[in-house]
């Protein structure tokens, strides 16, 4: 199952964007570390 998800086309590869960067800092500052949350505010990642 990780390698299908690996390989889904739309999965984005490489380091964060700026944008990425201010929303992963600021859902942190607000709710903690709570990485599930905040990975469900980043599509694609």
């Amino acid at each position: 199952l990780r390698w299908l998800n690996y390989l889904r086309p739309n999965i984005k590869h490489g380091g964060f964007s700026e944008e990425e960067d201010s929303i992963i800092l600021s859902l942190y500052i607000s709710i903690g570390s709570r990485w599930s949350i905040i990975a469900a505010q980043l599509p694609g990642r």
